[in-house]
């Protein structure tokens, strides 16, 4: 048996050398996309914060008790609808005397001045008299100024917060009243890397998208740039408005921004899924003469769907956009027809 093996062993592996298995590094289908020339916004990506146009904690300028409440929490306001009364009979009472003495004042001034005409009083006289009469007046106005404080009013058109008093409570200029929020426009605070602040200017345009709309995109217009930079941070202070009349941008939101700040007019730039990781950097596989070659590249600013390259590719390479996890330098490329980048 021993005899027989041995041969039977030299004829089978003879057999699998001639009888052909399957070929090495066999060619492998790619999709082939050329590096192309064109104009690449350059966009900044910066996280901002929500603000309203206008907002304010409104709080009485004069200590009393309220005595009725004209608002309605989380409503609509108008400038000057009111809002509260505190109450008012003492000051009331003080405009009344103020009102009897600007009476008695001016009567008395009237006097003087026929008195003065007739030179039955001197002109010292009469100035004393003058005064207190313009004293008189100048108290009335006080008084009647004041009184208007015991009526709060909405400083601006806006929607009312959280009401934090009652009928009854006795407020002073300490109290938080209710808040109130202008918001038919918002403002959006973010920071700009210190490198790319003179590339920011007033008037320029952004979009923003919110966690609570996901889906939509949203429209604002920089209006101002903080003339001075973060010492901390290395960074500018930006601010923008951004339109709001239907109301679902909420002051206290957190926004994902995206900023043009330039264009580059002869970028070469490639489907970004022809890019793979590399020696701490990235490759893509050029096709030269229908075979793969491993190509080093430099990357640069990233758009939806497409990245810039800044070294290792010229106008009209063919780089392999799939198929990358197969192919290896040196390999052999079946062509497929291209899909579209979208």
């Amino acid at each position: 048996m021993k005899h027989y093996f041995i041969p039977c062993l030299l004829l089978a592996l003879a057999g699998c050398m001639k009888g052909g298995g399957p070929p090495k590094d066999p060619p492998v289908p790619a999709e082939l996309v050329s590096v192309e020339v064109g104009p690449l916004k350059e966009t900044l990506d910066a996280i901002g914060s929500i603000e309203a146009d206008e907002s304010v904690y409104l709080k009485p300028e004069v200590d009393g008790e309220i005595t009725s409440i004209q608002m309605t929490e989380g409503s609509s306001v108008k400038k000057g609808d009111p809002i509260l009364q505190i109450d008012e009979s003492k000051q009331a009472a003080v405009v009344a005397e103020a009102e009897a003495d600007y009476n008695y004042a001016k009567q008395t001034m009237q006097r003087s001045d026929t008195l003065l005409k007739d030179g039955t009083i001197s002109e010292q006289e009469h100035d004393q008299t003058r005064a207190a009469y313009q004293r008189s007046v100048a108290t009335l106005n006080l008084a009647r100024k004041k009184m208007h404080e015991y009526t709060l009013t909405a400083p601006f058109d806006g929607i009312l917060g959280q009401r934090n008093v009652s009928v009854g409570q006795y407020v002073s200029p300490q109290t938080v009243l209710v808040s109130i929020y202008a918001m038919d426009r918002m403002k959006l605070n973010f920071s700009v890397p210190e490198r790319y602040s003179a590339r920011v200017t007033p008037g320029q345009t952004l979009k923003l998208t919110v966690a609570s709309h996901p889906e939509e995109s949203f429209s604002g217009e920089i209006y101002l740039i903080e003339p001075q930079v973060d010492v901390a941070t290395r960074t500018v202070r930006v601010r923008a408005i951004v339109p709001n009349t239907d109301h679902r941008l909420k002051p206290g939101m957190f926004a994902n921004l995206t900023l043009t700040v330039g264009t580059k007019e002869k970028a070469l730039t490639l489907p970004e899924d022809c890019i793979f990781p590399h020696d701490r950097g990235f490759a893509v596989y050029r096709a030269t003469d229908g075979v793969a070659e491993l190509v080093p590249v430099k990357v640069g600013f990233r758009t939806p769907g497409k990245i810039e390259i800044l070294e290792g590719l010229k106008p009209g390479d063919q780089v392999a956009r799939s198929g990358n996890l197969r192919l290896a330098p040196g390999r052999k490329l079946i062509l497929n027809p291209a899909t579209p980048s979208g």
